[in-house]
């Protein structure tokens, strides 16, 4: 299902699919999706709705001629470097697997703080290898919770496989972004009272 122009309809959470509650954006180099996650987390904390989960960004650019990846948890601001700074010449992976734990550590102290919306960040190439935060994000979802999550598009085969249905795409807007999230969090509470 596509998000539409006219987001006035609440979305129908009642025996939905939990994949129905995930939205997937695209995205690539052209595309500043960091920035629209911030943008969009942002506005919605502003609307009143909960919002917990990762935002990524990028830092300096290394000796490597890459930029240093960061995490930032959104509800208590932490930041915590997500690679391992290597030298010049250097081709391994700069993922560090402590600060990926330390991260998957804090998406799940937002899955259970009860967010209206947890923000994954990335579907990956360590998630579509059954590894990174892959658990994690299968938790988010569980949780009822909606879910938002960005992904290239080489990997969205990967993700509806994980998801068990197709993908939800919405668009790489912050506006948009943000109705979808603030429907499905008023979904949510309309549900619970």
């Amino acid at each position: 299902m596509t998000i539409s122009p006219d987001h006035d309809v609440l979305p129908n959470m009642a025996g939905s699919p939990p994949a129905s509650r995930v939205g997937v954006v695209l995205y690539d180099n052209a595309i500043d999706i960091d920035a629209i996650f911030r943008a969009a987390s942002a506005a919605l904390r502003e609307r009143g709705v909960a919002v917990g989960g990762l935002l990524q960004r990028f830092g300096e650019r290394q000796s490597n001629g890459k930029r240093s990846m960061w995490l930032d948890d959104i509800a208590s601001g932490l930041e915590l470097r997500l690679d391992r700074p290597r030298g010049p010449g250097a081709v391994a992976c700069v993922l560090d697997p402590d600060a990926l734990a330390q991260g998957a550590c804090l998406l799940r102290d937002a899955i259970a703080s009860g967010a209206d919306l947890l923000v994954v960040n990335r579907f990956g190439v360590a998630e579509a290898e059954g590894q990174g935060m892959r658990a994690e994000f299968a938790e988010a979802i569980c949780s009822g919770a909606a879910v938002l999550v960005a992904a290239r598009q080489n990997l969205l085969p990967d993700l509806e496989q994980f998801l068990g249905a197709p993908a939800q795409i919405l668009p790489a807007s912050a506006p948009h972004l943000t109705d979808w999230a603030e429907n499905h969090a008023l979904a949510r509470r309309a549900m619970a009272a």
